[in-house]
């Protein structure tokens, strides 16, 4: 008999899935970006090595020079010929007050609209940290030692220095005495004045002793005897444990002389000669002066100094020791990198600092708790219209006015210069050329045949020779455009240029239209005006937002140029200032090296917000801060 069979007898349980299981570490997190991004293959890993290395040797380079070596006074002493150029002293707080007003509204636009990044969060407070550490760090690390050099004269200089009480001042006197002391190296600040008289006795000795029978060249003939004597402001010798402070040295012979200083004031460490040989001072010695403070020469510093300790004595011949009489010589050591290099600049800025993180974070705020208020949004758009005329109605005054008098664009210059003009330039020339870019694919021969016109010969010549016209052609050509001011001219001439780059720019991203949206529009009854603004620039614009930012970051590092028409914008003002005084002369590397990152900055800045607003979509300004 056959067997029946049910549907149970042919069940198969389904198998058990299988146990989860993690990827390889080697495929996910930063192993696995790595892997896939720099060592994909043989030949981006070698590529990735040697980069790596380079890089590596590079920034050892450069980050043991800018420590060891480079003088960046030049930076700290002229933050304001750098930031305002040659503006009036007593009006700098309309600059000022120009800076607040863009940090505010900056922070309440980026707290209607946008948001702050914890990245950008941390670096902040990260510096900040920094900013109000270094001054207490700095304050405990001593001051690098002072090298005055004495020469051959008969009335040696005196070193004029300020003390404070409890300070303790130690003066070395290290003579010249042998062929050896002629490569003797200091590292501490040198008085910019002894340097070539040193360098050049110094190669005498060491070229011709005891190969001329000149008696000059002896060495015993470079020692010198001489008195050292410390003196109060009123000029009376000070006194010590009741016995006056001074140094008595032999001919050849060094010495040391300290003592704590008894009160806060001017001193003055008198040098008198004793020593003659054929009716002249032939000897040299390097005085070095230890726990002594090099001085700003800014003029607000000095100004505060006089006004708390009075002027520095009068001396027939004396050095004040001042950064502008000194200059650091040698390597420096960590330590001396923060309090001579660092410390500065961080006292100069941290107020400021301080004060616009602050003013950025309440206007932050303010935008945040009024996110969802349209009237706060439209109040702060109409805040960024009105702020350009208001902020050059600040920067320039009014005429007869005793609160806002008139300061000239002609002593405008350095950073501020440099983004006024590339505001202007930005603001005029990108609807005109939009304008441009329109004319020339309008149907009316006139119109499109002087836009093409004007675009060509603008591209065809170099900005620099558009400036030369801005300023010597055209008011040879139209008298009454002379009197016209030199900024307005620049401003003009870089408008015009960049106009015609940007519309060639505009005109390639209207050609990407599709046609076919055109002609729905028109069959929806809509006016040309309006298929235009509506439909045809919002998706030209945003197809083409790299070329149009990469021009207005063109526009800014072209603002460079001006400086050969004799505007001192950020490069102009930075070669002035190393170009008018030999103090600062050899420092020009640094002084380049700092505004090449400002304009890096602002640069990538710039660049940055394009790569946001292109991938954040059309309209939508909200993921693009």
């Amino acid at each position: 008999m056959a067997r029946m069979y049910s549907d149970t007898d042919f069940y198969v349980a389904a198998p058990e899935p299988p146990e989860s299981r993690r990827p390889p570490r080697t495929s996910v997190g930063w192993l696995g970006w790595l892997r896939h991004n720099l060592f994909s293959s043989a030949l981006n890993s070698a590529i990735t090595v040697v980069t790596a290395v380079l890089t590596i040797l590079f920034a050892w380079e450069f980050l043991r020079w800018s420590m060891r070596s480079a003088q960046w006074g030049i930076v700290f002493n002229n933050l304001r010929l750098i930031t305002s150029g040659q503006y009036d002293k007593g009006e700098i707080w309309r600059v000022e007050l120009t800076a607040g007003i863009l940090v505010f509204l900056i922070g309440l636009s980026m707290g209607l609209w946008g948001r702050i990044t914890r990245t950008f969060s941390a670096v902040v407070l990260v510096i900040l940290a920094f900013m109000l550490l270094i001054p207490l760090v700095g304050s405990q690390i001593p001051d690098p030692s002072v090298y005055h050099l004495i020469q051959p004269r008969k009335s040696p200089t005196d070193v004029i220095f300020l003390g404070y009480e409890g300070d303790k001042v130690t003066f070395t006197v290290d003579p010249l005495t042998d062929v050896a002391d002629a490569d003797q190296t200091f590292a501490g600040y040198q008085e910019s004045a002894s340097r070539t008289d040193w360098s050049t006795r110094a190669r005498e000795v060491k070229d011709n002793v005891g190969k001329v029978d000149d008696p000059a060249m002896k060495p015993e003939n470079y020692n010198l005897a001489l008195t050292l004597r410390l003196l109060e402001e009123s000029g009376a010798v000070l006194e010590h444990d009741g016995h006056p402070t001074e140094l008595i040295l032999a001919a050849g012979k060094g010495g040391t002389l300290s003592l704590t200083l008894p009160d806060d004031g001017w001193y003055v460490l008198e040098v008198v000669r004793d020593d003659e040989i054929n009716d002249e001072n032939l000897g040299f010695a390097w005085l070095k002066i230890d726990g002594v403070t090099v001085l700003s020469n800014l003029e607000s510093d000095t100004k505060a100094r006089d006004e708390k300790y009075g002027s520095p004595p009068k001396r027939e011949r004396a050095i004040l020791v001042q950064d502008k009489n000194y200059r650091f010589e040698g390597t420096r050591t960590l330590g001396e990198f923060v309090s001579v290099q660092v410390l500065p600049l961080v006292r100069r800025i941290v107020l400021p600092a301080v004060v616009g993180v602050v003013l950025f974070a309440n206007a932050f705020l303010i935008g945040r708790l009024g996110k969802r208020e349209k009237r706060l949004k439209r109040v702060s758009l109409a805040a960024w219209a009105l702020s350009f005329p208001i902020i050059l109605f600040i920067l320039y005054g009014v005429s007869g006015s005793s609160v806002l008098p008139v300061v000239p664009t002609s002593v405008w210059g350095g950073l501020l210069l440099t983004i006024l003009l590339t505001v202007v330039g930005i603001g005029a020339s990108f609807p005109l050329g939009i304008l441009l870019a329109l004319g020339r694919r309008s149907h009316l021969p006139a119109v499109k045949w002087i836009c093409t016109l004007f675009i060509e010969v603008l591209r065809g010549v170099p900005l620099i020779t558009i400036l030369f016209m801005a300023k010597l052609i055209v008011p040879f050509f139209w008298a009454p455009l002379s009197d016209l001011d030199l900024t307005v001219r620049m401003m003009i001439g870089l408008t015009l240029f960049t106009a015609a780059y940007l519309a060639e720019n505009i005109r390639g991203g209207l050609q990407i239209v599709p046609q076919g949206q055109v002609e729905a529009a028109r069959a929806l009854g809509m006016s040309s005006v309006l298929i235009t603004a509506l439909i045809v620039l919002p998706q030209a614009l945003r197809a083409v937002i790299p070329a149009i930012v990469g021009q207005f970051i063109s526009l800014f590092k072209d603002t460079s140029l001006v400086a050969l028409v004799g505007l001192f914008e950020l490069a102009g003002i930075v070669d002035l200032i190393v170009s008018g005084s030999n103090v600062y002369r050899p420092y020009q590397r640094e002084a380049y090296i700092f505004i090449a990152i400002i304009y890096f900055m602002i640069s990538y800045g710039m660049s940055d917000i394009s790569r946001r607003l292109e991938t954040s979509g059309a309209g939508s300004i909200r993921r693009s801060m």
